[in-house]
């Protein structure tokens, strides 16, 4: 039961950590960039693409397919050289999440992304956005504020809410416009809200003006199109290749890119991480098979005498060894259960408590334990269980 508990504690908080950690490295960027086949490289990072476009509908077509669980995050963007107030910049549209069937989020900083929220959550976030409109500025944290309550703090800052009527100014593009949170910018025949101004970061994306795609679109004079797609796809460099091809696929007219370095540093990080965690639990197995094997011998050492008599009465060899696997399937299904459901509030108490992370139960886990439970307790009683049937009860009924 410690064993299990330990081990299910150990795998629930380790998952989580992994999300987390690819949360944090999905910072670097998109992995994998999807472009009109014609269009130039170039014009990704110079947001020249002439008119070579893709449909909007790409991006249905992409997260409703079975390739959306290969995929972390969705970035469909529109891009164009813009000028406004006589300062030319790049005037890009981005698609809120909540517009199109993605798994992804944006998160505050520029390009960078989060997993997707609960679903049970989001109801609670549209009150807070309808509550307080323009209410963008994350607060302080606090010992007090929860992990919850920040998570939703950092939210009210991200791209992926953005709306009709805001805008999101790069670091470069709030300086050369004289601009900050709270004024108001035109562009084209809208006027738009500054809700947040991005923290330099030394690329393109300083000179960029965020807003709502179909905006964009009305202010480049587009219809319903878009020139890029980012990814955030997972797994290790053969399957983003594996990624790639499928959606090459999947969406006539582009072509795949993928960003190698970015994906194989997420990858070894990921790597690591799932290293490390079955180096942890292979030891476990270890100590927890040696303490079951311990226990079935000095049960079979106590039990000595019960065992004489049955032998003495007619008792087969093979109902000696089978009293004593039956027992072992029931300690193993029973010290598994206990130590699941142990594990899995370890885990949800230590997650939050001590290491600043969400933790979710990880259902799946109740079968492959009891089953795991019941096979390594039966394989380190065996040993113990043929001993058990060696026995002379002669020498049995004779001991004190």
């Amino acid at each position: 039961m410690v064993s299990v508990a330990v081990i299910v504690s150990v795998r629930t908080i380790t998952v989580s950590a992994r999300d987390e950690i690819s949360d944090q490295m999905h910072t670097l960027g998109a992995n994998l960039i999807i472009l009109p086949k014609v269009a130039p490289l170039s014009g990704y990072y110079t947001a020249d693409f002439g008119d070579e476009v893709i449909p909007e509908d790409y991006i249905h077509r992409l997260t409703s397919s079975e390739l959306a669980e290969k995929i972390h995050h969705v970035i469909p963007k529109l891009s164009s050289s813009y000028e406004i107030q006589a300062e030319k910049l790049i005037l890009t549209g981005v698609l809120p999440k909540g517009e199109h069937q993605a798994r992804p989020e944006w998160r505050s900083g520029g390009l960078s992304l989060l997993m997707s929220e609960k679903d049970g959550d989001k109801e609670a976030h549209k009150k807070e956005k309808e509550e307080a409109p323009h209410q963008h500025q994350v607060p302080s944290m606090t010992p007090e504020l929860s992990l919850e309550a920040s998570r939703k703090a950092r939210e009210r800052t991200s791209l992926e809410d953005i709306e009709k009527g805001e805008v999101f100014l790069g670091n470069e593009s709030s300086r050369l416009l004289g601009k900050s949170k709270g004024d108001r910018l035109r562009i084209g025949p809208y006027d738009f809200e500054v809700v947040k101004v991005l923290e330099e970061i030394g690329s393109v994306d300083d000179i960029r003006v965020f807003v709502h795609l179909h905006q964009a679109q009305e202010i480049l004079g587009k219809g319903r199109v878009i020139n890029a797609i980012e990814l955030i796809g997972c797994g290790c460099k053969q399957d983003m290749l594996l990624l790639a091809g499928n959606i090459e696929k999947l969406l006539p007219g582009v072509r795949t890119r993928t960003i190698t370095q970015i994906a194989r540093t997420q990858a070894r990080t990921v790597r690591l991480i799932e290293r490390f965690t079955f180096v942890i639990l292979f030891v476990v197995l270890v100590v927890a098979g040696g303490l079951i094997s311990n226990t079935m011998t000095s049960n079979v050492l106590e039990r000595h005498r019960e065992i004489g008599v049955l032998m003495a009465i007619g008792a087969s060899s093979r109902f000696i060894f089978l009293v004593f696997i039956k027992k072992a399937v029931a300690l193993g299904f029973f010290g598994g259960l206990l130590g699941f459901f142990i594990g899995t509030l370890s885990a949800a108490w230590i997650g939050p408590k001590l290491l600043d992370l969400n933790i979710e139960p990880r259902g799946e886990m109740l079968i492959w334990t009891l089953l795991g439970t019941m096979v390594l307790t039966v394989v380190f009683s065996w040993i113990p269980s043929v001993r058990a049937t060696k026995s002379d009860p002669a020498a049995l009924l004779m001991e004190d």
